[in-house]
């Protein structure tokens, strides 16, 4: 008999309260379980905060039925990476997500590492245009199960809203998810702004991750100005569509007006817009991709800026999978209106980019605060209203925020600024406090005894040094190129015949291993000993400057995950001492003059070294295991375990109750 005939027939269950327990063998087993993802709680400041009594919701809830603990994230504690293992309950060789970037073995291209587009093969040409004949498509590369599955396997409605690594979603048979990180714009990058600035040496400027234009104003205060779109994949150039836009400025009353596909904008100096729904046209009156933007006038008396945020996908019309079912995203547009749907929504690059002044990054980061609390306010009441489900939320705020705002709490830093810091240094603990309001909401809302698991992935550290690991392989004869002249990259200057090692990602390391690499020359009789070598190496290192070891622990990942995917995986990961990272440039392959370097950046946080110097929180009201640490992918397990389903015999996690 089908669990939902029984149910049926067992009406008297239905008399009890929408959570209600069952035992079985001796044990406690809940219809309902309520997960919220708070990505980059630290527990340490966690607890202090708690101490000091700012956090009083979260205290009165750990003085009587909580607990909080330090978790173990994954090697490395990247967030993608982490994610996959809490929802599968398997470490990384398995899920097959190590790092935000992988390589493609054939070219040593960095790619994206959470989804693959695949794009159509066969084409029609009509005049100008080349009309696909088949379907292209977006893969997600996270495999094996995510717990949600089995779930709903037991007929058990389940809701995930942005969980990291679900772009696309997986199909949802018996519940709904919308993507989270790993979402692109409808460029398809992780979000490239617009500037318009009268500012000439800023036009000049080369930026990561914007398009900046100098903003010309005929005798009529007027600017004709363009967003850019993706592609047009449909012409022989693939020319990028525009969407054309006018400004009207008036310097005077520091205003202006923007006209944009038949809407009128009025903003002062310091306004951000709502959000606009605006086309991009691939054959023009017949087919178009749709997409949303917000703008935000950063000045308009003695320079004009305009910026205009990254053009992402319209929920109520996506271009793109974001959704499943595909009307869920459509449905929560009804409900609270359009929103981020950009996988990093706090636009990071366009403070590093000097763009925004700190108050303008807050204005922007803080407004995907209070539309994710909307969201959640809305599926939180969906959760209540049911009598056996799973709600896992997603909020992005804390890990961006504290990206960005660590050097404002961290006096020792070389990116330090005293006057921000003395207006803003704060602003990391006022996001906990927000979290705490979260948090306290919650807990009156639900049912008492209703399961509870807050999460985060991993915690923070100061990112004061960085660290070129392409450097530090060239130097110890690993890497081996065809210029002497610096920066350099493996792309363009690798001599492949003498190399025997490279980096690629924020802590990936691979080997350039015959019959996997395309000019691979480390044979798999060597593999081990070569391995042993760069272990050696990494781990003596020390910081020129400092005489500080910059590298405190070497994973070989053949040794450390269960399960080998030797094709995928990076033969190490690596994991930085406290205050080091891995720099930018080196993550996507380039090799500089100096291995290490002061981090000169707002992005001043991070996470991805040692993860054993940012343990993840778990904050929880099941009687946990005390005799164990927990560890991210315990946590899929455990959640099954609270359903009575059972445990598949491949997850790596063991349930903590």
């Amino acid at each position: 008999m089908k669990r939902r005939e029984f149910l049926k027939l067992s009406g008297f269950l239905l008399t009890f309260p929408s959570v209600f327990t069952r035992f079985l063998k001796g044990e406690k087993l809940y219809d309902k379980v309520l997960i919220i993802g708070f990505d980059g709680m630290d527990p340490r400041i966690a607890m202090k905060l708690v101490r000091e009594g700012k956090m009083p919701n979260l205290r009165n809830f750990l003085n009587t039925e909580g607990t909080l603990s330090k978790m173990m994230s994954t090697p490395p504690p990247a967030s993608p990476v982490a994610w996959a293992s809490f929802t599968t309950g398997r470490d990384p060789g398995a899920h097959g997500i190590f790092d935000f970037i992988h390589r493609d073995p054939e070219t040593y291209i960095p790619k994206f590492s959470i989804a693959d587009a695949v794009p159509p093969k066969k084409f029609l040409k009509l005049g100008s245009y080349k009309v696909p004949l088949d379907s292209g498509d977006v893969i997600l590369n996270r495999k094996t199960t995510p717990f949600w599955d089995y779930i709903q396997d037991s007929e058990i409605e389940a809701t995930v809203f942005k969980i990291p690594s679900n772009y696309p979603p997986s199909d949802m048979r018996f519940g709904r998810a919308l993507s989270g990180m790993g979402t692109p714009d409808v460029l398809g990058g992780y979000g490239t702004y617009t500037l318009y600035t009268t500012d000439e040496e800023e036009a000049r400027k080369e930026y990561s991750g914007a398009n900046v234009s100098y903003a010309y104003f005929d005798e009529n205060n007027m600017l004709e100005g363009e967003i850019e779109g993706p592609p047009n994949a449909l012409k022989e150039d693939t020319e990028p569509t525009v969407a054309e836009f006018k400004v009207y400025w008036d310097r005077n009353h520091k205003t202006a007006r923007i006209d944009i596909q038949g809407k009128e904008l009025y903003l002062k100096e310091g306004d951000f817009s709502k959000w606009v729904e605006i086309e991009f046209d691939i054959i023009p009156h017949i087919k178009s991709i749709k997409a949303i933007v917000r703008f935000y006038l950063l000045n308009a008396y003695d320079k004009f800026r305009l910026y205009i945020s990254p053009p992402s996908i319209d929920p109520a019309d996506p271009a793109q999978p974001i959704s499943s079912p595909e009307d869920y995203s459509k449905e929560l547009v009804e409900k609270v209106g359009l929103y981020h749907t950009l996988g990093l929504p706090a636009d990071t690059k366009a403070l590093s980019n000097e763009t925004f002044n700190m108050e303008n990054f807050l204005v922007q980061a803080n407004s995907v605060l209070d539309e994710s609390k909307k969201i959640f306010e809305y599926e939180l009441s969906r959760f209540n209203s049911l009598k056996r489900g799973l709600l896992f939320f997603y909020f992005s705020s804390l890990d961006q925020g504290s990206h960005m705002l660590w050097s404002l709490r961290d006096p020792e830093h070389p990116f330090y600024h005293p006057k921000v810091a003395k207006e803003f240094g704060d602003q990391v603990e006022a996001l906990y406090l927000e979290f705490d309001k979260i948090i306290g909401k919650t807990l009156k809302s639900i049912p008492k005894g209703t399961p509870l698991i807050i999460l985060s992935d991993h915690g923070f550290n100061s990112f004061r040094r960085r660290v070129n690991v392409n450097r530090i392989l060239y130097e110890g004869g690993f890497l081996k190129l065809n210029t002497n002249e610096f920066p350099a990259s493996i792309l363009e200057d690798a001599n492949w015949n003498e190399t025997k090692a490279y980096a690629i990602g924020l802590n990936g390391l691979y080997l350039n291993l015959k019959g996997r690499e395309a000019n691979g020359i480390v044979s798999p009789d060597e593999k081990r000993s070569v391995l042993e070598d760069i272990k050696k190496l990494l781990l003596s290192y020390r910081d020129p400057k400092t005489g500080v070891q910059a590298i405190t622990k070497v994973f070989i990942t053949e040794e450390v995950f269960a399960h080998n995917n030797p094709e995928v995986m990076p033969d190490i990961v690596v994991g930085f001492n406290h205050l080091y990272r891995v720099d930018n440039e080196s993550a996507l392959g380039t090799i500089g003059k100096e291995a290490i370097t002061d981090n000169m950046d707002w992005w001043a946080g991070d996470h991805c070294i040692d993860p054993h110097f940012v343990m993840a929180s778990l904050i929880t009201n099941i009687k946990m295991d005390k005799n164990r640490t927990p560890v991210i992918w315990d946590l899929a397990p455990t959640v099954l375990k609270l359903f009575g389903i059972d445990i598949p015999s491949d997850m790596r996690g063991k349930s903590l109750i």
